[in-house]
């Protein structure tokens, strides 16, 4: 039995080697650490096997590359890939970017307008990325929208499709809270990509807000110090978000 036990520097090496396989199928470690959310010098470390990540990073890291914890204990071969589902199947049929992509990859900032309340016009972040034929969406709803939730339920998540001129954004929070489509088309001759249209909530939300908001996005590619920014002012309202999205 004590002859089977791997020291933590073995474990180490092992998670680190995984790793490396992972990663060399993307062309970019920037772009991938900057997907992941890691520091590169952090990540740089993990691939060395100088460290082992925190349990968070983990769980986000298994889920990013679709395997599971075990990438700590055994070599990638040995891991069963997770099953490949029917629906994947069909999402790829159906609703798949295959011509063109729907949104570019990177941070992009949303505005919804409430037509009675200027307080509620707080700016969302949004991640975009392409993920085999799909377009998926990531980001969170502001503390001051929620209060007292804690992230895993501000967290939102979507798939992108185009239709034509129009891109088309499914997402909701975790158990289809606030489930929303998002229809909008890019404005033409402005400097920054930009999307205008409207926003239809498929379920009542909580605050009984009408169910449909104009919208804006705005495209800020991997600028994170605009990311930031956006993170910061999230927790404030704006007056005139709208009115500063067209004239910008």
């Amino acid at each position: 039995m004590t002859n089977t036990l791997r020291s933590p520097a073995d474990l180490r090496s092992m998670f680190g080697a995984n790793l490396r396989r992972l990663a060399k199928r993307y062309p970019s470690v920037s772009e991938l650490c900057r997907q992941l959310g890691i520091n590169r010098t952090q990540f740089n470390r993990y691939l060395s096997g100088e460290s082992f990540p925190r349990p968070d990073v983990l769980d986000r890291m298994c889920r990013f590359f679709e395997v599971d914890a075990r990438i700590l204990l055994h070599p990638l071969e040995d891991i069963e890939p997770h099953p490949r589902h029917h629906p994947t199947n069909v999402l790829e049929q159906f609703l798949a970017a295959h011509k063109q992509p729907a949104l570019p990859p990177g941070f992009l900032r949303m505005t919804e307008a409430h037509p009675q309340n200027s307080d509620e016009n707080r700016p969302r972040l949004l991640f975009v990325r392409r993920v085999g034929q799909h377009v998926l969406v990531r980001g969170y709803e502001p503390r001051a929208a929620l209060p007292g939730s804690p992230t895993p339920l501000r967290e939102l998540q979507g798939i992108v499709c185009r239709s034509d001129a129009q891109v088309c954004i499914l997402m909701s929070r975790r158990g289809g809270q606030d489930c929303r489509v998002v229809m909008v088309s890019e404005q033409p001759g402005t400097t920054t990509s930009r999307w205008t249209g409207h926003t239809t909530y498929l379920t009542d939300p909580q605050d009984a807000q009408p169910l449909t908001r104009p919208t804006c996005l705005r495209h800020l590619g991997d600028d994170l110090p605009a990311a930031l920014d956006l993170c910061r002012s999230a927790r404030r309202p704006e007056p005139s978000a709208m009115q500063d999205e067209h004239l910008g």
